[in-house]
C-alpha cells in the first residue's frame, strides 16, 4: 500500500500494509485489534531485558496489565499501534506505536523488534514508515525518547534525519526529533 498525499487528521491505517526491508524481509503490517492481547503480550515477553529497558525506560521484564490495555485499546485516530508480521511465517516480529498530541502537531514513536530480526532492517523500515505516515497525515514533528545507551536506535533515527538533544530532567535520556514540514 502506498500512502496518499491527502492530509488527514488521523493516524489510522485501516487496511494491511506490506513493506520490505533492505535485507529482503517481507513485512505485513496491520493495526492492532482487541483480539491481539495474547500475541502482543507474548511478543513483549520474548524481548531481551535490554530491549524492554529501551522500550519502556524502566527495568520491568513484562508488560503490566495497564500497559497491555493501552497498547490494545488505541483509538486508531491519535494513537495507532501497528503490528509487523513476517509475511513468510506469520510470526509477530515488531511493534510500532505512534501517538499524536491532541492538536495533531507532534507525535511520539516507539518501535520494538524481536531479537531474531534485529540487524535485518526491520526497525529502520518501520521508523521510515512512521515518518511517511506522520508526514502524510500533516504532523509537524515526530519524536522519540531514547536511552543514551540505545545507540543502535539512535543511529537509525539520525540516519533518517532526527536531531538529538538533551532530555530535560534525565541525563540518561535523549530526545530525538524530526521536523516534517
Amino acid at each position: 500500500m502506498t500512502l496518499t498525499n491527502a492530509p488527514d487528521s488521523t493516524l489510522s491505517e485501516a487496511t494491511e500494509t506490506c513493506l520490505q526491508t533492505r535485507s529482503g524481509v517481507d513485512l505485513r503490517l496491520r493495526p492492532v485489534a482487541d483480539s491481539d492481547a495474547d500475541i502482543v503480550n507474548q511478543f513483549f515477553d520474548g524481548l531481551t531485558a535490554d530491549d524492554m529497558q529501551f522500550r519502556f525506560l524502566s527495568g520491568q521484564s513484562h508488560l503490566s496489565s495497564a500497559q497491555l490495555a493501552a497498547m490494545i485499546g488505541v483509538d486508531h485516530r491519535h494513537r495507532e499501534h501497528l503490528l509487523a508480521f513476517d509475511a513468510a511465517t506469520s510470526e509477530l516480529i515488531a511493534s510500532l506505536l505512534i501517538a499524536a498530541d491532541e492538536a495533531f502537531v507532534t507525535a511520539e514513536v516507539a518501535i520494538s523488534v524481536a531479537p531474531a530480526y534485529k540487524t535485518r532492517g526491520v526497525g529502520w523500515t518501520l521508523l521510515n514508515h512512521a515518518v511517511d505516515l506522520a508526514r502524510v497525515r500533516g504532523l509537524k514533528t515526530l519524536r522519540s525518547i531514547e536511552s543514551r545507551a540505545n545507540r543502535g536506535a539512535m543511529e537509525v533515527e539520525r540516519t533518517l534525519g532526527f536531531k538529538a538533544s538533551d532530555y530535560d530532567g534525565d541525563a540518561t535520556l535523549a530526545l530525538l526529533e524530526l521536523e516534517l514540514r
